[in-house]
C-alpha cells in the first residue's frame, strides 16, 4: 500500500476516536489510539510507521498520546482538516496525472511511428495492387482488341456471304 494511503487510513482511524471522544460516543474520555491497535489497523510495523507519521508530526497533524494507560496517538485540528480535505489521497490522484502526463507524450509517439511503419506496408501494398491492376487492364484491352478483330471479321464475312447466291455456294 502508498505510504499516503496509510497516513490518510492512519488519520482516520484518529479522526474517527476524537470524533466518538468529541460526541461521547466512547465510554472512556481517551483522544489517543494505543499502537496496537494503529499496527493492525494499517497493516504495518514500527519502522514502517515511523515513516508514515514523519511527515504528519511535522505537519503538525497527529501527536504523541500517553495517557489514561494508552500509549499512541492522537489526531489534532489540522490531522482532522487533512483527513476531511483527503489531503494524502489527493497527493495520489495528483501524483497518478503527473505519471499520465509523462506517458501521454510516449505512447503519442508510439503511435504515430506505429502508424508510418503500417503506412509504409499499405503504400506497398498499393503499389502492388496497381500493379496488378494495369497487368490486368492490359490483358483487358488485349481481349477487347481481339473481340472487336473477330467482330469486324464475322462482319466482313456476312458482307462476302450475301453476294453470293445460297444454291450456288457448293457448286464452284
Amino acid at each position: 500500500m502508498n505510504i499516503d494511503t496509510k497516513r490518510h487510513k492512519l488519520l482516520g482511524i484518529l479522526t474517527e476516536q476524537r470524533k466518538n471522544v468529541e460526541l461521547k460516543k466512547e465510554g472512556y474520555n481517551t483522544l489517543g489510539v494505543a499502537f496496537e491497535n494503529i499496527y493492525s489497523g494499517i497493516d504495518c510495523d514500527k519502522d514502517e510507521l515511523h515513516s508514515i507519521t514523519s511527515e504528519l508530526y511535522t505537519s503538525d497533524e497527529i501527536g504523541y498520546h500517553d495517557a489514561y494507560n494508552i500509549v499512541g496517538l492522537f489526531a489534532k485540528d489540522n490531522g482532522v482538516t487533512a483527513f476531511a480535505n483527503k489531503k494524502y489521497n489527493n497527493r495520489i490522484i495528483e501524483r497518478r496525472k503527473e505519471r499520465v502526463k509523462f506517458i501521454l507524450p510516449i505512447l503519442a509517439i508510439l503511435i504515430s511511428s506505429a502508424s508510418l511503419y503500417f503506412s509504409k506496408f499499405a503504400n506497398i501494398d498499393e503499389k502492388q495492387f496497381d500493379k496488378v491492376n494495369k497487368e490486368m487492364q492490359k490483358k483487358i484491352d488485349t481481349l477487347e482488341l481481339q473481340v472487336n478483330k473477330l467482330k469486324i471479321k464475322s462482319y466482313n464475312n456476312l458482307n462476302e456471304n450475301n453476294d453470293t447466291d445460297s444454291l450456288n455456294v457448293g457448286k464452284n
